[in-house]
């Protein structure tokens, strides 16, 4: 049996951010995933990409991961387009901010957020990172977590921490329940290669049937194509030549970034979102996917996954120790408060924009476009939006 502070199940990006929070903490860490060490050390391309907001990006640079970057893997996000089936009508987010200098966000593939944390947390003192570990079992001890594992080791913790995806198994051996809301429907990603610049801009072309999202990268003639249709399509559209397949993105998004061809595998996945009904039990919190799965739409998945590292992290830094299970639990109740607010109006708002866009009846239909009339000429919304985005 092994012992540590802090146990943290799940290596992807807000389990490392949570490592690399609680590490400077003083806290010794304990990071667990059933994946191999050469594939948390250098992931896979999976084919999707990362929309950071600013205060994410400032989250990454006080970790040093944004230093692990190149430019070669940023892509500055300048503008983002809606337009609604065939209409060549457009909302536009951040065209008006009279500012280049300071984009909305920036675009980065999660395998290189996760390459760069992980470079973080492996070089941190106070972290141990266990690859190979699947966790079976979960038992609370009075003031310790034991965590038993698949080969037979045990682990012992102060304070587990779920970040296990958002169909987390260490959430369900807790008790926790969580709403889930599935969509019915697939994402297929995909590079693409287009012969116009995309300029920055992010297309979000919501068709009847199908939604085409074109996300500006680092290099000015390459976008990542995300299609959603309904699940029992998916199949379909995943055995599409490439070159049937970039013919659909060219028709679907109007030919507006020019001739497309394929400049990466595909990658499917179903959506669902998930919200824990408690982030929180004696001695467990949860963070990332495992609190707050969301809907890639308004691409805010990943941001609530680190802002959730951190705000653990800033509750945890008020205890002197985690020892004494009363004031721990007090941090974690206000570590659920504060994450609730910030994470509650835009994962239900999210969910009403999918429901509504990917409705297809006549009313909805109208109710779409007068959705982005409003939005466009209603300054305060666009402002709001933009705000969210580079606060």
């Amino acid at each position: 049996m092994s012992k540590t502070d802090i146990a943290i199940v799940g290596a992807g990006p807000a389990g490392l951010a949570c490592a690399a929070f609680a590490a400077r903490l003083g806290f010794r860490v304990r990071v667990l995933d059933r994946q191999p060490g050469e594939c948390l050390a250098v992931p896979e391309d999976d084919g999707r990409e990362i929309a950071l907001t600013h205060k994410s990006v400032r989250l990454l640079q006080r970790l040093g991961a944004w230093q692990h970057l190149s430019t070669g893997e940023i892509g500055p996000l300048q503008s983002a387009h809606v337009t609604d089936g065939a209409s060549p009508y457009c909302l536009k987010f951040g065209d008006d901010r009279g500012s280049a200098d300071k984009p909305l966000g920036y675009i980065v593939a999660n395998s290189a957020i996760r390459r760069a944390l992980h470079q973080v947390v492996s070089e941190q003192q106070g972290i141990q990172i266990c690859a190979d570990s699947t966790v079976t079992h979960m038992e609370l001890d009075g003031d310790c977590r034991h965590l038993s594992l698949q080969d037979g080791q045990t682990v012992t913790a102060s304070l587990v921490v779920a970040s296990d995806s958002r169909f987390s198994e260490v959430r369900r051996m807790a008790g926790i329940g969580a709403e889930m809301h599935d969509f019915g429907r697939s994402a297929i990603v995909g590079r693409i290669h287009t012969s116009l610049p995309h300029k920055g801009i992010a297309q979000e072309c919501f068709g009847y049937g199908a939604t085409l999202a074109l996300l500006p990268l680092a290099q000015p003639q390459e976008s990542s194509a995300v299609v959603t249709v309904t699940s029992d399509s998916a199949q379909g559209v995943m055995a599409l030549s490439d070159e049937e397949f970039v013919n659909y993105v060219a028709r679907a998004s109007s030919g507006i970034l020019g001739s497309v061809t394929s400049a990466s595998p595909r990658f499917c996945y179903p959506l669902v979102a998930v919200y824990a009904r408690r982030f929180y039990a004696q001695r467990l919190a949860l963070v990332g996917d495992a609190a707050v799965g969301m809907h890639p739409v308004t691409a805010h998945g990943f941001n609530l996954g680190i802002a959730s590292a951190n705000t653990l992290a800033a509750q945890l830094a008020r205890l002197s120790g985690l020892v004494d299970g009363k004031p721990l639990n007090k941090a974690l109740g206000l570590f659920q408060l504060q994450h609730r607010l910030e994470s509650r109006p835009i994962y239900r708002g999210t969910n009403l924009i999918v429901d509504l866009f990917t409705n297809n009846r006549a009313p909805a239909k109208l109710l779409r476009k007068a959705v982005l009339r409003i939005s466009n000429n209603f300054r305060p919304i666009r402002q709001a939006i933009n705000y969210q985005l580079t606060r």
